[in-house]
C-alpha cells in the first residue's frame, strides 16, 4: 500500500473571505484576532464514518507537508524523527498512526518549499530515508476559488 492510495489527511489553504461564503455553518468568526490572518489551511481527516476537519489561521499561502509510511516504530526512530522536526514550525501532527500493521505519520510546517530551511528538511530526511518506505515531502499551496 503505498502512501498516495492511503494518505491520512488531504488539506488545502484558502483566504478567509472565500470560506465566510461557504454553506457550512463553521464559526471562524471566533478565532482570535483573525482578522491579522488572511488564509486559512483546513485539513480534512476522512474515515469510515465521518470527516474531521480541522482549521489553521495562516499568513502564509505556502506551506509544507511531509508524510512517512510504513516504519517500525521505536524510541530511536522517533527521537531521530523529533530531532528533525524540532527545527520547523510544526502547525499539525498526525501523530503516529498504526493502519494494518503498518505505521504512518503526517505533519504540516509553516515553510514554503522555496525556503532554504526546505532543502534542510530534505536532507535530514535523506538521511534516515533507509527507515521509511515512502517519505513525501509536498507544499500545499492557496486553493483557487472555483
Amino acid at each position: 500500500m503505498k502512501m498516495d492510495k492511503l494518505s491520512l489527511t488531504k488539506a488545502y489553504i484558502q483566504r478567509v473571505s472565500d470560506f465566510k461564503k461557504s454553506n457550512f455553518e463553521i464559526h471562524v468568526i471566533n478565532i482570535k484576532d483573525l482578522s491579522k490572518f488572511p488564509f486559512l489551511l483546513v485539513i480534512q481527516s476522512v474515515v469510515e464514518h465521518y470527516i474531521k476537519l480541522l482549521i489553521y489561521p495562516l499568513n502564509e499561502e505556502k506551506i509544507t507537508k511531509v508524510s512517512l509510511s510504513n516504519f517500525n516504530f521505536s524510541y530511536e526512530n522517533f527521537e531521530e524523527l523529533s530531532i528533525i522536526l524540532r527545527e520547523y514550525n510544526v502547525i499539525h501532527t498526525s501523530g503516529i498512526v498504526l493502519i494494518e500493521k503498518r505505521f504512518f505519520y503526517e505533519c504540516y510546517l509553516l515553510m514554503s518549499k522555496n525556503e532554504e530551511k526546505s532543502k534542510n528538511l530534505k536532507a535530514s530526511f535523506n538521511k534516515i530515508k533507509n527507515k521509511f518506505d515512502e517519505i513525501k515531502i509536498e507544499e500545499i499551496i492557496l486553493s483557487k476559488q472555483k
